[in-house]
């Protein structure tokens, strides 16, 4: 009972430090992509299939509606104590993995420092309830196995069929829990296949089935609906995206094969170190040498998982390697514990005299200091990185580069752009300028003139996006004038580097752009030049940045055809450039493809395309810009019914 309650202590202690963590560095706005569509549908009473997760919106639901803050902050923090959550669980597995409360720390601090858990743990997103989930699973199947019942394992049962409601890579974890059960089984493998423990299965899957109920039921509330066959099919085909899954899963060429390996070791670098990924390889032979059968367990769990993150053939794979990661943390917990419990026998006599006891234990503890010491620190230097407290990027690009001057009692905007931008447009519109009605261009496009009489009628007048404006032009021609908006200029990277007095330092980073929004030779060239920089100071490569001072040759020239760190000392600032990407397959990175920090202070997030950051002498950013890259300003354009040239818009076919 007293290991039980140290062990409880250790837990809850870790869990309220990761959530000061989490807290600290907490989005605490609005974002964009799937950020933005959580953050827009948490709290509504309907959702559709399509729109799935319906355990994780009943979460995130009674944050928003139990919390007084704005509704972005209260899902992003559902994230950060769901992590939290899941940290200590990891801890209180690691230590009955390990049989020693070492493991369990060691694999709890590994966890909450992991650069992408830790991303996912400050933002809305599924994953920090996913990994409660399977630490949850864990645990319950660990007590079923120290102490076989049935209702023990109707727990496990239970918690399992439970985190179906959050995301269906559940499935995924199937394997590895079913060898484990079927191979620890005190009456044999048989005795998972009796006919009790089959009804408790299926009769749990059952009753947690119907969470999905909540969104099936917007299908029956339709008017005119089909009927059941029809619906279940529809119901089917949205909850698991079918219209997707088969090319994005098992789907990459068989020439990027190797590739993808390069890209795990990286990830795995990224979240551990070399010296976390060693002492995992360590903890996992030391379970399949002493508890074989957990040491199955976690290898089957980590494979399948594996397998599934290393074929995803989708820009954010390395969200889907993090039930892998936790895997790798448990592990590297044994191997740190059998560290320990190793080196403390090895100093202990067999009959010690009193001094021999004292440098015994002084000897166990100096390393399990050393082993917990690395886990801490990776998470202190990982902290500048994943600090998005100031981050309000999303919501001032929607305020003063897409909506700015707009009068939402006149004028209506019809957009068309990138659908991150799109998701974070949506819940703009819906809590921070509910005045301003948006709507989406492509939905519109067969009957816009009517839509434009309609509101011209009204006195309203139409302003779209650039995209929106080129959908119109190519299907209507000149059939309307499409006039730049002059309230809102869009200045290139020159114009506004130009402002900059000499001697301001920055940093300029190039990341390979994307392939439909490439990097503009011209207009980079121009802007090196206002900064002062001569032909050959911009290095070449997948990856580059430069840090100097304006007019001055450059400190710093820095390049790489794979991710890279690098520390300039500039005039006793030190800057930090991180490269935190893996090119060409990264092409979603939610918490950016790398970032500036300057003196421990995050400055600067860095996109696919040209970043930039200027920063004073206290080394506060004075100026940000991104071109091309979600950020990069765009034109907008007024609808003026009437043939003729639109102003502004180049010259008709």
């Amino acid at each position: 009972m007293h290991v039980l309650r140290l062990r409880l202590l250790a837990a809850g202690t870790l869990a309220a430090v990761a959530f000061l963590l989490y807290s600290s560095t907490l989005l605490p706005g609005q974002d964009l992509g799937d950020t933005a569509s959580f953050q827009s549908i948490a709290g509504e009473r309907l959702l559709t299939p399509r729109q799935g997760y319906p355990l994780y919106f009943a979460v995130i639901g009674l944050f928003v509606h139990g919390l007084p803050v704005e509704a972005a902050r209260a899902t992003n923090l559902a994230s950060a104590v769901a992590a939290a959550v899941a940290v200590g669980l990891v801890v209180l597995v690691g230590a009955e993995l390990g049989g020693t409360l070492v493991a369990g720390l060691v694999a709890g601090l590994l966890l909450a420092g992991s650069y992408t858990f830790w991303s996912q743990a400050i933002i809305a997103e599924v994953y920090a309830l996913h990994l409660l989930i399977v630490g949850a699973c864990l645990l319950a199947l660990i007590g079923w196995y120290r102490r076989p019942s049935l209702w023990r394992l109707g727990l496990f049962f239970a918690v399992y069929a439970l985190g179906f409601g959050n995301h269906l890579s559940m499935v995924l974890l199937l394997p590895g829990f079913a060898l484990f059960l079927l191979i620890a089984a005190p009456g044999g493998p048989r005795e998972m296949v009796r006919l009790r423990v089959v009804l408790l299965a299926l009769g749990l899957a059952s009753i947690f089935t119907l969470q999905y109920w909540w969104n099936f039921s917007s299908l029956l509330d339709e008017p005119g609906h089909p009927g059941y066959g029809e619906l279940l099919g529809n119901f089917w085909f949205d909850v698991t995206k079918s219209d997707w899954r088969a090319n994005m899963v098992y789907g990459i060429p068989e020439s990027t094969l190797w590739d993808r390996f390069a890209m795990y070791w990286f990830d795995l670098r990224q979240q551990f170190g070399v010296p976390g990924a060693l002492a995992a390889l360590v903890g996992a032979a030391w379970l399949l040498w002493k508890r074989w059968r957990m040491g199955v367990m976690l290898l089957a769990l980590w494979l399948t998982s594996w397998l599934f993150a290393f074929t995803y053939n989708v820009g954010d794979t390395h969200v889907f390697y993090m039930s892998s990661h936790l895997v790798v943390a448990l592990a590297a917990g044994c191997g740190a514990g059998w560290v320990v419990l190793a080196i403390r026998d090895t100093a202990a006599p067999r009959r010690p005299v009193a001094w021999q006891k004292v440098l015994s234990a002084g000897t166990a503890w100096l390393v399990t200091a050393v082993v917990v010491a690395y886990p801490a620190w990776r998470a202190f230097d990982t902290y500048p990185a994943m600090d998005r407290s100031g981050d309000r990027e999303s919501t001032r690009f929607l305020d003063q580069q897409l909506t700015a001057g707009m009068d939402g009692g006149r004028e209506i905007l019809g957009a068309d752009m990138n659908w991150q931008l799109h998701n974070g447009l949506d819940y703009y519109a819906k809590y921070t300028r509910p005045d301003l009605v948006v709507f989406n261009l492509p939905d519109t496009l067969l009957y816009f003139p009517f839509l434009v009489a309609t509101n011209a009628a009204l006195g309203r007048q139409i302003v779209l996006t650039e995209g929106a404006a080129t959908m119109v032009r190519d299907l209507y021609g000149h059939l309307f004038s499409l006039d730049l908006d002059p309230r809102l200029p869009v200045e290139s990277l020159s114009q506004r580097v130009a402002t900059l007095p000499p001697g301001t330092r920055y940093v300029l980073a190039v990341i390979e752009a994307y392939p439909e929004s490439p990097i503009d030779p011209t207009a980079l060239s121009a802007a090196t030049r206002q900064l002062g920089l001569r032909p050959d100071d911009l290095p070449t490569g997948r990856y580059a940045a430069v840090v100097g001072r304006v007019g001055e040759r450059p400190v710093a020239r820095l390049s790489g055809t794979t991710p890279f760190r690098a520390r300039t000392d500039l005039e006793g600032q030190l800057v930090d450039v991180r490269i935190e990407c893996w090119l060409p397959a990264d092409t979603i990175r939610r918490a950016g493809f790398g970032h500036v920090i300057v003196n421990d202070r995050h400055v600067l997030t860095l996109d696919r395309g040209v970043s930039f950051v200027a920063f004073g002498p206290n080394g506060a950013a004075t100026l940000r810009a991104w071109d091309p890259g979600l950020y990069a300003p765009q034109p907008r354009f007024i609808v003026r019914p009437g043939h003729g040239q639109s102003h502004g818009w180049g010259a008709p076919p």
